[in-house]
Formats: C-alpha cells, sequence, structure tokens
C-alpha cells in the first residue's frame, strides 16, 4: 500500500510529536511505561486535531473543484501585466 503526501506528512508529524513527548519525559527521569505510553497517544492529539479542523490547508479538507473555480473567478488581479 502506497502512502499520499498528505498521509506521509501526517505520519511525520505523528512522529515528531512523539519523539518530543517521549524525550522529554525520559531526559525528565520518566521511564514508567504506561507513562511513555500515556505520551505517545496524548502526542496524536495535535495531529487529530488538524486533521479534523477543516481550515488547515495542510491537513484539513481540500477544497472542491467548484469552489476553486468561483475563486478564481472572483480573483482580480492586483498589477498590471508586464509589457
Amino acid at each position: 500500500m502506497e502512502l499520499s503526501k498528505k498521509n506521509k506528512a501526517m505520519l511525520a508529524s505523528y512522529a515528531r510529536s512523539v519523539v518530543g513527548a517521549a524525550s522529554t519525559l525520559y531526559i525528565a527521569g520518566v521511564t514508567d511505561p504506561k507513562d511513555l505510553w500515556a505520551a505517545l497517544v496524548g502526542a496524536l492529539i495535535p495531529v487529530a486535531a488538524r486533521a479534523v479542523n477543516p481550515n488547515d490547508v495542510a491537513f484539513g479538507r481540500m477544497p472542491k473543484a467548484s469552489e476553486v473555480e468561483e475563486a478564481l473567478k472572483a480573483a482580480k488581479p492586483k498589477k498590471k501585466a508586464a509589457k
């Protein structure tokens, strides 16, 4: 199974969150596996929050083609084209 770029980015974000949370606990002297497991699960929350946010351009809902076409029609250039 091949992952899309979006899914790879989500997994990379989750991995960074996990490494940050678990390493912080470990460096602070917390070695209880239950606490480290909680950090693993807790690191999922920011990634999940981005995934369910429809306004997040990285992981959230992508616009429909009709919405893009409508936005392009409504867009007005700010500068004149160069000659």
